[in-house]
């Protein structure tokens, strides 16, 4: 049995977009290693951390694919950049989460604050809502996780830091994303 033209459109769009989401968050990763190395707290704990933005614009763009290409661009940077390398259960959780957390604040923004899968009533407020609610829910799971596996033992400074550096860096990259956006021309409907 063939699948229809249009269902082949659909997944090769949704492979697409987990594709571009994987290459995006990894280069997102790598300049973040190389712009902010210097002022991490600790190891996966950073004062700004630029993928949190890529976790947060690809998740509300792509949604479940979104998920799926943040998974890949995790296991990437994990394998590449070598994180808890004498640890691989802690290193898979913390892949798992970097790809749901922000999906779950998805979620959450679909029902809570009555946003559109098309993001047609994504205003400036809804975005900033959805920075603070994904700044929030990945550090929580995420230092839940540190702690529960023994990686990190500062549980409420991490919190912080880590919701700090999510927070700045959803910011920067979502004003970048607006940034670029406004070379484009969209049609006049």
């Amino acid at each position: 049995m063939d699948a229809s033209p249009n269902t082949q459109s659909t997944l090769r769009t949704h492979v697409a977009a987990a594709a571009g989401t994987a290459i995006c968050y990894f280069l997102f990763y790598s300049l973040n290693e190389w712009l902010f190395r210097q002022t991490e707290f600790t190891e996966g704990i950073a004062w700004v951390y630029l993928p949190a933005g890529v976790r947060l614009i690809c998740t509300l763009l792509f949604a479940e694919a979104g998920c799926v290409g943040l998974l890949l661009g995790s296991l990437a940077t994990t394998a590449t950049y070598r994180l808890f390398p004498h640890d691989p259960i802690t290193a898979a959780g913390y892949c798992l989460i970097s790809a749901l957390a922000p999906y779950i604040a998805y979620r959450f923004t679909l029902s809570g604050m009555d946003l559109r899968r098309s993001l047609a009533n994504l205003t400036t407020t809804r975005l900033m809502a959805c920075i603070l609610l994904y700044a929030l829910t990945n550090p929580l799971f995420q230092l839940l996780w540190f702690v529960m596996r023994g990686a990190s033992p500062h549980f409420w400074s991490g919190l912080i830091v880590m919701s700090i550096g999510d927070l700045f860096g959803s910011i920067i990259v979502a004003y970048l994303f607006k940034f670029l956006l406004s070379f484009i021309r969209l049609p006049r409907g």
